[in-house]
């Protein structure tokens, strides 16, 4: 573990490579890799590819080059930024929401928003990921997800040798509920169950806690950079009932598997 002035050093660092948008040897010109994209590739590269070269959308890499220009000149930002790091090295109980997490992987610029991170005794030892869905069970790439947002505070120069996730999934009605923001109180009471179940004031939340595992993680990254990287093409899915549900590219996607099965309107599709 860096000391709390090392670590600013670094983060600052990176924020200063992504504001100089350098020439890139990645797929697509990228200079900064999002988390949430990267986890996406577990759900069907392909679309990831399509989104890159259809989307008209600003991605987060834009905005996140905007809001790096911003930092560098925005000295409030930087104190508020340094304000959380002398929290956090205090060694006292922090939680933070909406944490931005930077570091390098061979070579590469992994960024990403964290739902929250708590600290004690100056390290991470839990990371709430939020999903909203009717299926209120967790997928790899919600795994993958919360898995990199571990790895980036490791980069960062935190110890995460204590440190779990929690998938919290609840259905989207559930989104707005205040009873959610008192998850983490629920969950560090609790923090040896594998799973819990929490009483929303709109429904139930799923909780599935798990232990950050660095090999894995950093062997699950490597997989997703060879697409970045040019080493392989992108990867589709497997999975007819993803393809059936995606209604951006289903109808234009040379690897659509709806392009094989003569699919009946009553097929029910089941999207893993």
């Amino acid at each position: 573990m860096i000391g709390m002035k090392d670590s600013l050093v670094r983060f600052d660092q990176l924020i200063r490579e992504i504001a100089a948008k350098e020439e890139s040897r990645l797929r697509f010109k990228a200079n900064v890799l999002v988390v949430s994209e990267i986890a996406q590739q577990y759900y069907c590269e392909k679309k990831v590819e399509m989104n890159r070269t259809h989307g008209e959308e600003e991605t987060f890499e834009m905005k996140l080059g905007k809001e790096a220009h911003e930092l560098l000149l925005k000295e409030t930002v930087k104190v508020k930024r340094e304000e959380l790091w002398r929290k956090i090295y205090s060694g006292k109980p922090v939680a933070a929401r909406e944490m931005l997490l930077l570091g390098k992987h061979n070579g590469v610029i992994i960024a990403g928003v964290a739902d929250a991170v708590v600290f004690y005794g100056g390290f991470p030892i839990f990371l709430f990921e939020h999903k909203f869905s009717n299926k209120q069970v967790p997928f790899i790439d919600h795994h993958v997800q919360a898995e990199l947002y571990c790895y980036l505070l490791h980069l960062m120069g935190w110890d995460t040798s204590k440190l779990k996730y929690a998938l919290v999934i609840a259905p989207p009605k559930c989104r707005d509920d205040k009873e959610l923001r008192k998850i983490s109180s629920y969950v560090l009471q609790q923090p040896r169950e594998e799973k819990l179940r929490v009483k929303l004031q709109t429904g139930n939340a799923n909780i599935y806690i798990n232990g950050f595992d660095m090999r894995k993680t950093i062997n699950e990254l490597d997989w997703a950079l060879g697409f970045w990287t040019q080493e392989r093409p992108a990867k589709p899915t497997t999975k007819i009932g993803k393809c059936a549900a995606c209604q951006q590219f289903k109808e234009i996607c040379e690897s659509s598997l709806l392009r094989s099965f003569n699919l009946n309107r009553n097929t029910s599709l089941e999207v893993l």
